[in-house]
């Protein structure tokens, strides 16, 4: 029973993890492409060779 308890705590802790990294990897994402969206929108803005 001891050890079933601590295989289930041991489980619900690399779930926890696991669900940390995806959400942390998708905000790295959303920064990602608002960089992108910034940078294209002064290119549109500035054109291709600005003076």
């Amino acid at each position: 029973m001891a050890m079933g308890m601590t295989y289930l705590a041991m489980a619900d802790s690399i779930s926890l993890a696991m669900q940390n990294a995806v959400s942390n990897q998708q905000r790295g994402q959303v920064t990602a492409a608002a960089a992108v969206t910034q940078t294209l929108v002064l290119i549109i803005k500035l054109g291709a060779n600005p003076k």
